[in-house]
């Protein structure tokens, strides 16, 4: 019976440490960026990305955008970017199904990005028609503007 009572308690104390340890913030992997309106939409991608970030965090807002607008201007504001799960990473470029709606589109990249980024969203902008423009991280101010500017 002793045996039985301590196994209790060792199971119930690791519980508690578990419970009453720190756990870290949840912290997701697409935001929406406050600066948003209406027709212009932007992102901040961090980490690496899965197929829950992209339906949950991705598509609803910029769905309810194109929605209200038909067209609509997009930012993505790429930090720390480690890529996307291999499951997310193709199916969810083959088969967003609203690129035509996407008149621009800013990306905000460090050094380290800019090559693949600037390979890929060639990529969908050949596919699409839609203008994509670069920037730096510290051009953040100019990646709004031209999204906003005619």
């Amino acid at each position: 019976m002793v045996g039985h009572a301590d196994d209790f308690l060792r199971v119930c104390g690791m519980q508690a440490r578990k419970f009453m340890s720190p756990q870290p913030e949840l912290q997701h992997m697409i935001t929406k960026l406050p600066e948003s309106s209406a027709n212009i939409v932007g992102f901040r991608v961090q980490g690496k990305l899965a197929d829950e970030d992209y339906q949950q965090r991705l598509l609803p807002p910029i769905e309810e955008a194109i929605s209200a607008n038909q067209k609509i201007r997009l930012l993505f504001q790429m930090e720390n970017f480690e890529g996307w799960t291999a499951h997310g990473a193709w199916d969810d470029f083959i088969n967003w199904p609203k690129f035509m709606s996407v008149e621009r589109m800013a990306v905000v990249v460090d050094q380290n990005w800019q090559e693949f980024m600037t390979w890929l969203f060639r990529v969908a902008s050949s596919l699409t028609h839609m203008e994509i423009r670069f920037f730096r991280t510290t051009e953040m101010a100019e990646a709004w503007e031209w999204l906003r500017s005619p």
